[in-house]
């Protein structure tokens, strides 16, 4: 469920640790008490997984939107589980994405005090390419200082997120971070 949905569920006391009402604030350890939700015990909590997505034009970064034709949801296999996106790149927008379902590694990437660098290439009219790198990114925070400079965009590539990089992955294609790129995302 969304964080605000959890937030909602856990004020209206159906959230329990150790049978002890939860409140906003609480923290768990699920290795070593019982956490229920709505009188459920939470299963267990699946191992971490990690997946380098190359998201193409034309798809939404979200997991569900009911305007939007695909989503990147729709672009993975269901048996990876439920993974978030890392981050958001806009429809017209394309490249690397990283999802997850290792909410800490979320957290950290996608705080602006993380300085996570953000590198895009970026084709723009009167026909030039431009190399971009931000290290807190707003919304359409590269096309807005484009036309600024009275450039428009035709084309915008993520093709780096701190020490990952697109490689030879192609629009729609994955694969899963290797060990050593694990660390550098959760360090």
């Amino acid at each position: 469920m969304s964080r605000r949905a959890a937030e909602t569920l856990i004020q209206n006391g159906g959230v329990a640790v150790d049978g002890v009402t939860a409140s906003l604030g609480d923290s768990a350890d699920t290795d070593t008490q019982t956490v229920t939700v709505s009188g459920r015990a939470l299963p267990p909590v699946p191992e971490a997984v990690y997946i380098l997505l190359y998201k193409p034009r034309g798809v939404t970064s979200t997991l569900s939107d009911v305007h939007a034709e695909r989503t990147v949801r729709e672009l993975l296999p269901p048996e990876l589980g439920y993974l978030v996106p890392v981050g958001r790149l806009d429809k017209d927008s394309e490249g690397l994405m990283l999802m997850t379902n290792d909410g800490a590694a979320v957290r950290k990437l996608t705080h602006p005090s993380s300085g996570v660098e953000k590198e895009y290439l970026v084709t723009v009219k009167p026909n030039r390419h431009l190399t971009v790198i931000l290290t807190e990114g707003k919304k359409h925070q590269v096309r807005n200082m484009c036309k600024e400079r009275g450039l428009t965009v035709t084309r915008l590539i993520r093709v780096r997120e701190g020490t990952l990089t697109l490689g030879g992955l192609k629009p729609g294609e994955w694969r899963h971070l290797t060990d050593e790129e694990i660390v550098h995302v959760k360090t």
